[in-house]
């Protein structure tokens, strides 16, 4: 193993070492980053952005969930944007982590998947992974451990993820602006014009997708043609 690849190895090992030694779940909790936005704003989104970043860099399946907890805590765009940032760091962070030190596992875990991408990347290209960001069709965490086998750019990468993941971001971010208005839980306080707005928008959202990725295509065949 190169000094680069053992260098990365030690490093996401010391990361993990250190969540589970320090107690890292405590910084899952809403109400800690609820109390923290009272006192210090910038903190908060430091704090906040940190365990995102880290979070979706080790590849845990908690990228919806801390969307929508970013829109409880700073609100729609604020959130929306801490999300984009660390989705797009972190993804690309996994990314690189497969291409130089876990490629031949994740090429043993997944077999089937791994034939599917490659045959998407090689009929689209980059617009593939951008299809697929816009249509979950793969998780979002396998899906960076899948592109680092790929022989796609650093770059491509980070920036179909990042455009890619613009519309379930806004959309996740906003249902948790809207949940965390709620101050006490009946039906009159959940049944809120936006919180039936937001509602609608994720149970919706496959058909908004696939509208929006087929307008994508045409303006992107317009602009080869």
């Amino acid at each position: 193993m190169s000094s680069k690849k053992l260098a990365l190895a030690t490093v996401i090992a010391a990361v993990i070492a250190l969540y589970f030694v320090g107690g890292g779940e405590k910084y899952l909790d809403i109400h800690l980053y609820q109390d923290l936005f009272e006192r210090s704003p910038i903190a908060t989104a430091a704090v906040f952005f940190a365990v995102f970043f880290i979070g979706t860099s080790c590849s845990l399946p908690i990228t919806a969930a801390l969307a929508v907890a970013s829109g409880i805590i700073f609100g729609s765009m604020f959130g929306f944007l801490i999300s984009s940032m660390a989705t797009t760091l972190g993804g690309t962070v996994a990314f690189l982590a497969t291409r130089y030190i876990f490629h031949d596992f994740i090429q043993q875990r997944f077999p089937g998947q791994i034939e599917t991408v490659n045959k998407g990347i090689e009929k689209e290209g980059a617009f593939y992974l951008f299809g697929l960001r816009m249509i979950p069709v793969i998780p979002f965490w396998t899906l960076n451990l899948l592109m680092g086998l790929t022989s796609m750019r650093v770059s491509i990468f980070s920036l179909a993820t990042l455009f890619g993941m613009i519309p379930v971001l806004l959309i996740l971010t906003y249902t948790g602006s809207q949940l965390g208005e709620i101050e006490t839980f009946s039906i009159a306080a959940v049944f809120t014009p936006g919180v039936i707005l937001s509602l609608a928008l994720l149970a919706s959202f496959p058909f908004l997708a696939k509208a929006l990725l087929g307008l994508s295509r045409r303006l992107a065949k317009k602009g080869v043609d």
